[in-house]
């Protein structure tokens, strides 16, 4: 189950906010010592003990192994101008905080759930507004964290931005901003994992590919205005928005339709956002049209589904963009 949190850099201290079924949703933070743990840690940064110097490594050692690995590179790294996206250890993930306080971050919201296959493992997404203190250019940016407790340490965690090439932007001096997606807006579907569930065994069971069954299913399963935000600038011309069931049909028979999966792992997950399921896949794939193979490519799918039971929307963060981009 999963916890939101609410926090405005004006007070750093986390605002705890229960869900409906807070009852269950505390159960499971009492249960769960990982995600007890980040819970705590998160009180920690936002009470500003990773950023003091009085506090700061009493703060990392109190919070992450000593063989820590802290991974901010594998899926942002491309994206130019920020040298901080990078890998980080014990000795040097202070400054990874130390480039973090330099934004000021407002209407910030944080979701947290364990992986149901790996209770050490917690999937954290975030949004907020960020403001950059020495440009003083701001937007909002998203992302999703993934945090590997061993014991009540994090040895690992891995984040991956939404859309890291708008860091670069923020810490810019060029004053064209990027264009920021406006996704559909909907009344979230209460209990999405079995919408979910039942889109999914229609795709993979061909309905959404073969012609006699495509369209039939792409009007039943999505909403006209549906889109699919599958980008990333390391391929920008496959990997890119798609708009409609023309754009569905798109990507999933002319990209994804070309992959032919030599190992699929799915792993989902609900609690991150309303209306929402998060699904990780990890698959080694061959192109069938290049040839070309990449094992170990992780996609986290956000998959949202309105109240009647369609998709609305596909956020796509790209955990390793460059080998999925090595196919092409």
């Amino acid at each position: 189950m999963s916890t939101l949190i609410k926090r405005n850099s004006e007070n750093l201290a986390p605002n705890v906010t229960a869900p409906s079924d807070n009852v269950q949703q505390k159960a499971s933070c009492d249960t769960n010592v990982a995600l007890q743990r980040f819970h705590e840690m998160l009180a920690a940064w936002g009470e500003g003990r990773f950023n003091m110097p009085d506090t700061v490594d009493a703060a990392i050692a109190d919070f992450f192994t000593h063989d820590l690995v802290a991974d901010i590179e594998t899926a942002n790294g491309h994206v130019a101008g920020v040298p901080e996206f990078k890998m980080y250890d014990f000795e040097t993930c202070k400054h990874w905080f130390e480039f973090l306080a330099k934004f000021d971050l407002s209407d910030f919201v944080v979701s947290a759930v364990p992986n149901s296959q790996d209770p050490s493992e917690i999937w954290q997404r975030f949004s907020c507004q960020t403001a950059s203190k020495e440009t003083g250019k701001s937007m909002l940016t998203e992302g999703l964290f993934i945090f590997n407790f061993e014991g009540k340490k994090i040895k690992r965690l891995t984040g991956i931005y939404a859309d890291p090439d708008r860091f670069a932007w923020i810490n810019s001096k060029n004053n064209d901003m990027p264009a920021q997606l406006t996704l559909p807006s909907f009344e979230p579907h209460p209990d999405p994992k079995p919408v979910f569930e039942t889109i999914f065994a229609a795709w993979g069971s061909g309905e959404f590919a073969a012609e006699e069954s495509k369209q039939a299913a792409m009007d039943k399963f999505n909403r006209s205005d549906i889109v699919m935000d599958v980008s990333s600038s390391l391929l920008p011309d496959v990997f890119k928005v798609y708009h409609g069931t023309a754009g569905v049909d798109a990507w999933a028979n002319g990209v994804i339709g070309q992959w032919e999966f030599t190992r699929f792992d799915s792993t989902t997950e609900t609690g991150l956002k309303p209306g929402c399921v998060m699904q990780k896949l990890d698959v080694d794939v061959k192109h069938k049209g290049t040839g070309k193979e990449a094992q170990g490519i992780r996609i986290y799918n956000e998959l949202a589904y309105d109240v009647d039971g369609k998709a609305v929307y596909t956020k796509q963060f790209w955990a390793n963009p460059a080998v999925a981009a090595s196919l092409y």
